[in-house]
């Protein structure tokens, strides 16, 4: 109920958002745009949420679809300014996944939400992707920062142990026309 205003009759376009990183193609399945959106943190009161993304590599490409994520849970250690996944349910979903789909997918990375119109990483989100990156050194790995107006994806490339940002997508633009934000 903390976020009682948000994703109240809102309506996305009903396609996937579609990415582009060097040479490859990241898409994010509408439904996982909707389940971030209903926590954005419009309100004060609201705390960071967060989960894993799973997903796969496209066969015949290096292109990834993030099908799956994974929303807070009890466990979880969450404030105004900070998400940590404690919960070990997490993992048991992804291992649910990953066995129930002839071992297809695997794990993308970790999203959140900020407080902050324009999500940027912080310092803590950086030692934890680098943290990430140390146990699957030959992954790299995508991360996604819910912003209240924007949402940032970043790559963490563990063998260059650099963090660039992918890019930055207004949710007006994920959103079907003439729906307010709010």
């Amino acid at each position: 109920m903390e976020n009682s205003l948000v994703n109240q009759g809102v309506n996305f376009v009903e396609k996937n958002m579609v990415v582009e990183n060097d040479d490859r193609k990241i898409k994010i399945c509408n439904s996982i745009l909707q389940i971030m959106y209903k926590y954005i943190q419009i309100v004060r009161k609201s705390c960071e949420a967060g989960g894993i993304l799973i997903g796969r590599e496209n066969s015949g490409n290096s292109n990834l679809i993030i099908e799956y994520v994974t929303e807070p849970m009890a466990s979880d250690k969450r404030s105004r300014c900070r998400f940590s996944r404690k919960d070990k349910g997490h993992l048991e979903f992804f291992k649910k996944v990953y066995e129930e789909n002839s071992e297809i997918y695997g794990y993308i990375g970790e999203w959140h939400t900020h407080p902050e119109n324009i999500p940027h990483y912080s310092f803590i989100d950086a030692n934890n992707w680098k943290k990430i990156g140390e146990e699957m050194k030959d992954r790299n790995q995508y991360h996604i920062i819910v912003g209240i107006q924007q949402v940032g994806i970043w790559e963490y490339n563990a063998d260059k142990k650099k963090i660039t940002q992918i890019c930055s997508v207004d949710w007006k633009g994920i959103l079907k026309e003439n729906e307010t934000l709010f």
